[in-house]
């Protein structure tokens, strides 16, 4: 029997954890659909990232729509809005939420800053 090793993804960098807290405050209202094709808008943003900072095609599993969707709801629990805590959040997103709860429109404009900076036709702002 063939062992296949599962490869481990990269870790969260701070621009991603950025535009996953502001992902999903912006969107936390939405009914669940729009939050899903927002989710799914950011997981394709995330891989173009990706290919453009490191030159390759990233995997299939890659920041993929399961896995946003994951990170997605680390945040919920860090949301003092919700009273959800089955989850824990890593250091860097309790940093970056604690900024958006400090000062919202920084992240907002961090966020905007990121998606200019690897913007293509591909995708909107």
């Amino acid at each position: 029997m063939k062992v296949v090793k599962k490869i481990n993804e990269p870790v969260w960098e701070r621009e991603e954890v950025i535009l996953l807290v502001e992902n999903y405050f912006r969107t936390k209202y939405l009914p669940s659909y729009k939050i899903d094709e927002e989710i799914l808008g950011l997981s394709k943003f995330l891989k173009y990232r990706y290919e453009k900072i490191n030159g390759q095609t990233a995997s299939e599993t890659f920041r993929n729509f399961a896995g946003v969707r994951m990170q997605t709801a680390r945040i919920r629990c860090l949301d003092p809005d919700t009273d959800l805590h089955g989850m824990q959040g890593t250091r860097l997103q309790k940093e970056i939420v604690e900024e958006y709860l400090v000062n919202k429109n920084i992240i907002i404009e961090e966020a905007n800053v990121i998606y200019k900076k690897y913007y293509s036709d591909k995708y909107r702002i």
